[in-house]
């Protein structure tokens, strides 16, 4: 008994062994700062985790409001001044108490939100001879789209209005906005096939719509070129599409008022049926106010999806707005499509597609020099460099999420095919960050 005490006190026994490497924290040994970092870096991925989660809810949500509004705000068009539905035969009129409504929703955007205000305001010279021609096209890229919803289907107008990118391209290369080069002759080859095969084979073509139609997309490949010179001018005001609305809305309305007298004729629009009782003229006129007010909530949700996101983001979603329109037209009026109207369109956003691509690689190209120039510490160097640049090519290191340059990209938003008829300062949705004037910026891909 006294040799079991013995060797009982002389060596631990085996379970003093096992309660021992129980009592030892495997942990122990690491340092605490590793500990702590761990935890930290543990919180963190679970906090950017539930941050991109929240983000791309909220980006999403601007993305379906921009769909809906967008959505019905076609459907309503098409509604309005069809002769088989509502059958209000003054688009014109309709489009310039349009651009009045979005005029006040504007201004009362600017007294509520003081940070809107732009710092700067056009100069009589500056409006009579920049914001006037461009307000002009505008007007009458607007009011002929509208005009030719008389006539032709939604599908049809959608088709043909994709076309215009390829009227911006023209315009830009006169204006000295794009260089010349064959991939962008080419993009227009491609667009200009693409509708000239949607065109062969329309089932209910209607030669005067057809021509309103594509008129209104040359004006508005003059409307966005001269919205791109407007908006490389920081001292005409124009930084934000609340300000691009209040400056532009006022010139377009008197504009369309004017057109409207001489085309429709306000003594025909207020004798007329609409208008026949004291009721009724309210009815009118609630509908017509309810097209203005979706105007204006369909900018703002672009606005907004174009702050969260980027350009190229709207440019893609704007392709696929363009096929759900037509599909919705289709259920909704019974537009009917061929297998040519089809392999048309499918030509025609592929060359929408392929520009907007194009245009990524190389704004993307440029950014990825300006991070290495950072990167290697050559930061004063580099600021040179990107001063020059902006003199020679219009370039300025403010990126997006993805590391596109706004500066640079917002003109890739010009060239979503809109199909909704209504005034859209399309760079001005970049300008929510502090522009810069820049005179001779030119983008060319080679």
């Amino acid at each position: 008994m006294a040799k079991n005490l013995q060797s009982s006190h002389g060596r631990p026994s085996q379970d003093s062994e096992v309660f021992s490497l129980r009592d030892e924290d495997p942990l122990s040994s690491l340092p605490s700062e590793t500990l702590l970092n761990d935890s930290t870096t543990k919180e963190r991925s679970i906090q950017q985790k539930k941050s991109i989660v929240k983000s791309s809810a909220i980006s999403l949500f601007w993305v379906l409001m921009w769909y809906i509004f967008a959505t019905i705000l076609s459907v309503y068009n098409k509604w309005m001044f069809s002769e088989d539905h509502y059958n209000f035969q003054y688009p014109l009129f309709v489009t310039s108490v349009h651009m009045i409504v979005q005029f006040v929703f504007s201004g009362t955007s600017l007294l509520v939100v003081p940070k809107l205000r732009p710092a700067k305001r056009p100069t009589v010279s500056d409006y009579i001879y920049k914001v006037l021609p461009c307000a002009l096209a505008t007007s009458l890229d607007i009011g002929l789209s509208n005009l030719s919803l008389k006539t032709i289907t939604l599908s049809f107008y959608t088709m043909c209005k994709s076309s215009t990118l390829a009227f911006v391209l023209i315009f830009a290369f006169i204006f000295k906005l794009e260089k010349p080069s064959w991939k962008l002759i080419l993009i227009i080859v491609i667009i200009t096939t693409g509708v000239v095969l949607m065109v062969s084979d329309e089932t209910d073509f209607n030669l005067v719509g057809f021509v309103q139609v594509m008129a209104a997309s040359a004006f508005g490949g003059l409307r966005w070129s001269l919205t791109e010179v407007l908006l490389r001018k920081e001292s005409i005001g124009l930084t934000n599409p609340f300000a691009s609305i209040f400056f532009l809305a006022p010139s377009q309305a008197i504009i369309l008022l004017v057109i409207s007298a001489g085309v429709e004729g306000y003594f025909t629009i207020f004798r007329s049926a609409f208008f026949s009782t004291f009721g009724t003229g309210l009815h009118t006129m609630g509908i017509v106010l309810a097209g203005g007010s979706l105007a204006f909530c369909m900018i703002m949700s672009e606005f907004f999806l174009i702050k969260r996101t980027s350009v190229v983001t709207l440019s893609v979603c704007g392709i696929f707005k363009e096929v759900a329109t037509i599909f919705i037209s289709s259920l909704v009026f019974g537009d009917i499509l061929t297998i040519i109207n089809i392999i048309g369109l499918c030509i025609t956003l592929f060359g929408i597609g392929l520009y907007n691509w194009l245009k990524l690689k190389m704004i993307t190209a440029k950014a990825r020099k300006d991070i290495a120039a950072i990167d290697v510490g050559q930061e004063e160097t580099h600021r040179s460099q990107s001063t020059q640049m902006e003199e020679d090519d219009g370039y300025d290191d403010d990126y997006d999420e993805y590391g596109v340059d706004r500066a640079a990209s917002h003109h890739l938003y010009s060239t979503v095919a809109e199909s909704t008829p209504i005034l859209l300062v399309d760079g001005g949705l970049n300008t929510y960050r502090d522009s810069d004037d820049r005179h001779g910026d030119r983008y060319e891909l080679r």
